[in-house]
C-alpha cells in the first residue's frame, strides 16, 4: 500500500518569510528571486552542523513547512525571517518524501 504520510499541520503557527537568492547581481549582492510567507513549525533545538564550507556553526533554528515551497527550484541561499530572528542565513535544506513520491514536507536549517 503506497500512500502519503501526515504531516502535523496544528504546529505551523509560527508566521514566517523565507526569500530565496538567485545569482549575484553585477555588484556582487544577493537577488532575491522566490519570496514565500505563511506559518511554519519551529524548532530551537541547539545542534551544530558543517556548512558548505566545512565550518562547524551553531543552528538557530530548524524550520518546518508542509509541502514542496519552491517547487522545481534548487536552494543556492537565503535568508529567513521567523519568530524573534530576522534576516538569518539557510545553512541546509531537505525535502522527505512520501512513499509515493511526493514531497512530504520542507525543512530548512538556519544559522
Amino acid at each position: 500500500m503506497v500512500g502519503k504520510l501526515r504531516y502535523p499541520e496544528f504546529a505551523d503557527v509560527t508566521p514566517a518569510t523565507i526569500v530565496l537568492d538567485g545569482e549575484p547581481t553585477q555588484d556582487g549582492s544577493d537577488s532575491s528571486i522566490l519570496t514565500w510567507t505563511g506559518n511554519v513549525n519551529l524548532s530551537e533545538k541547539g545542534r551544530r552542523v558543517q556548512d558548505k564550507d566545512g565550518r562547524w556553526v551553531s543552528l538557530a533554528c530548524v524550520i518546518h513547512v508542509k509541502g514542496d515551497i519552491f517547487p522545481g527550484t534548487e536552494f543556492k541561499g537565503g535568508r529567513v525571517t521567523v519568530g524573534d530572528y530576522t534576516n538569518r542565513e539557510i545553512v541546509n535544506y531537505q525535502r522527505p518524501r512520501n512513499p509515493d513520491g511526493t514531497v512530504n514536507h520542507t525543512r530548512i536549517e538556519v544559522i
